[in-house]
């Protein structure tokens, strides 16, 4: 009898154990998936403010803009300089892969479609780095800008001690 006992005891030990795992296992993949959304989320305004060529709103959607980043009035002469704008529509933006790193940082790999004045489209495949910055997924200029076929690369100035 102490055999049957101590042989349930364990069992049903080792069945709240795996239970536990699970649900552990289970509030992580939650939390993953919420984050996914909330990046995707993020990235598709970010991609509609570029098309809809808001770049006054797309500007504040960036994660640094202290020093040494490029002021709101050049981004905006930049990005309405270029020749060739984001596509409308599926061509737009396609393959979307979305990475999640740490709970602060996430990747989005996207092919973006880009037409030029006779309505020509060309793609360029990208991955753009997410920032959680003030409870809200951003991006960095340098990173949209780079994204751009025809806007200028964004260059950081170089400090120099004398």
């Amino acid at each position: 009898m102490k055999m049957v006992r101590l042989a349930l005891s364990v069992l049903m030990t080792s069945h709240l154990i795996l239970l536990a795992n699970h649900s552990t296992y289970a509030s992580a993949n939650v939390k993953e998936a919420e984050t996914m959304q909330q990046v995707e989320s993020a990235f598709n305004e970010i991609v509609n403010l570029w098309h809809e060529q808001k770049f006054d709103e797309l500007y504040d959607r960036f994660v640094y803009k202290d020093k040494g980043t490029i002021s709101k009035g050049k981004f905006i002469n930049r990005m309405t300089k270029e020749k060739k704008k984001l596509a409308c529509c599926w061509q737009k933006v396609q393959d979307v892969k979305i990475k999640i790193y740490s709970s602060g940082k996430a990747e989005v790999k996207a092919k973006f479609g880009f037409e030029d004045l006779s309505n020509e489209t060309t793609y360029v495949a990208t991955e753009i780095p997410f920032y959680l910055k003030h409870e809200t997924w951003r991006v960095k200029v340098k990173d949209m800008l780079d994204t751009a076929p025809d806007a200028p690369k964004y260059k950081t100035k170089k400090h120099t001690k004398k």
